[in-house]
């Protein structure tokens, strides 16, 4: 199922965390892949491409090499990111501001125009946003900002790629098991999604991996502008919210 024999795949970001789950999984569906970091990294099956993405010219750079490894380059994964949480307006700085959407945002608009001009037709490109860009998050000021611009590229890269045959889409994870979470030290963030997701815990890389492999399939060949949130239901809502009824309710009925 899910087939990506002789696909030609970039994935940004592809060394570690959900870009190697998504390395990893492609692969074994067949995939062809350029794995795409900053970081030096030995996949088997994959061919490894070293650039820093918030460079226009290093994103065209890596599908120009995908094309000439390959002949021809089918998927692009926009997953190359970095995390900085925690930070408030109060300690925003410019500098943090712009590093965070030249990685996260200018590589992904970068990414959709490049690929929009050097993948095939019926090409798939997915992003990887976030459920802090869907929802309001205390001490996310750079970071939620920029996943959710992410969002919206989204919807703007497949109004302009439809005609091309080109779909655009984002997969929006929840909190993930990835070192950028687990290496932090007793992250307070880890029992706290937990605690507040519906599914009470926190997602797999390989479970975020799955809605890519879906996506880049053929059999998401009618899916274009849609955000799918991967997050053990925390964007539906709370899992927990502590309310008393009001003293007019009784026995289940309203009373004026």
């Amino acid at each position: 199922m899910f087939d990506l024999t002789n696909k030609v795949a970039v994935v940004t970001g592809g060394a570690s965390g959900i870009g190697l789950a998504v390395v990893e999984r492609f692969v074994k569906a067949g995939a062809c892949v350029l794995l795409v970091d900053r970081n030096i990294a030995k996949i088997e099956g994959a061919v490894f491409h070293q650039a820093d993405v918030s460079a226009e010219d290093e994103v065209r750079g890596m599908l120009e090499q995908a094309k000439s490894e390959f002949g021809r380059v089918d998927i692009l994964i926009n997953n190359a990111g970095i995390q900085p949480l925690g930070v408030s307006f109060n300690e925003l700085t410019p500098q943090l501001l712009q590093r965070t959407f030249e990685v996260n945002v200018h590589s992904v608009a970068f990414g959709i125009k490049h690929g929009g001009q050097l993948l095939e037709s019926g090409g798939r490109i997915i992003n990887t946003g976030s459920f802090v860009g869907m929802i309001g998050s205390p001490s996310g000021t750079a970071y939620s900002t920029s996943k959710a611009a992410v969002i919206h590229l989204t919807k703007l890269g497949a109004i302009e790629l439809a005609a091309k045959g080109i779909t655009v889409n984002c997969v929006c994870p929840g909190t993930v098991l990835t070192p950028a979470v687990t290496d932090i030290p007793n992250n307070p963030e880890i029992s706290f999604v937990s605690k507040a997701t519906p599914l009470g815990r926190l997602a797999w890389p390989d479970e975020i991996a799955a809605a890519f492999h879906f996506l880049a399939s053929d059999d998401a060949s009618y899916i274009t502008g849609a955000n799918i949130p991967v997050d053990g239901g925390i964007t539906a809502g709370w899992n927990e919210y502590p309310l008393t009824s009001p003293n007019n309710i009784v026995g289940g009925h309203w009373h004026d």
